[in-house]
């Protein structure tokens, strides 16, 4: 089967569209109980909070990686500058120099390695790949502390991604069956 919008190719049983984000079909009913849940049920089920924000939020960690990744290349020709014969400032001392180029090494190490995550992040987000929830929700938190943009970024991500029912969204965007990141109850 494929997508009227876009026509990429779906499994059966997938509800939205894993290119585009088209409802191919509705989701199961919620059965609503009545009560204080039942607006909460409601609101649940058709919030859409993760198909309105997916793609957005892909392209914001694209952008995290990329800056990560020229910010290596900013270390290294920082790195050629003070540490260069040419430069006035290449005479280090001998005690400080392999300090500060150790410091450069592990700062350029750590920039690219989480520079590649963050692209691998968003490319799994625009392909709605199942492991890049929770890969996003892992890399929302580390983020946290990097204040004021990665903060923004993991405050974002933790609210398109963290709740259930964005789990359950998630899940049917990607086509998986089943509840995946949900825990089930033993009978």
């Amino acid at each position: 089967m494929f997508c009227d919008s876009c026509g990429t190719p779906f499994a059966a049983g997938t509800y939205y569209c894993s290119s585009c984000g088209k409802q191919l079909k509705s989701p199961p009913a919620t059965p609503i109980s009545s009560g204080a849940a039942a607006p909460m049920a409601v609101r649940a089920a058709g919030d859409a909070r993760v198909r309105r924000n997916l793609s957005l939020l892909a392209g914001l960690w694209m952008v995290s990686g990329v800056l990560r990744l020229m910010g290596l290349g900013w270390l290294m020709i920082f790195r050629k500058m003070m540490f260069g014969a040419d430069w006035p400032l290449g005479n280090w001392g001998p005690s400080l120099r392999p300090f500060l180029l150790g410091g450069l090494l592990s700062g350029g190490i750590f920039l690219a390695l989480f520079g590649v995550v963050h692209l691998l992040l968003a490319w799994g987000l625009f392909e709605r790949q199942p492991w890049a929830r929770m890969l996003g929700i892992l890399l929302a938190f580390l983020a946290l502390i990097r204040i004021p943009f990665g903060t923004a970024l993991g405050i974002y991500t933790l609210w398109v991604l963290l709740p259930e029912s964005s789990g359950q969204e998630y899940d049917a965007l990607a086509g998986v069956s089943g509840q995946a990141n949900s825990v089930r109850n033993p009978v």
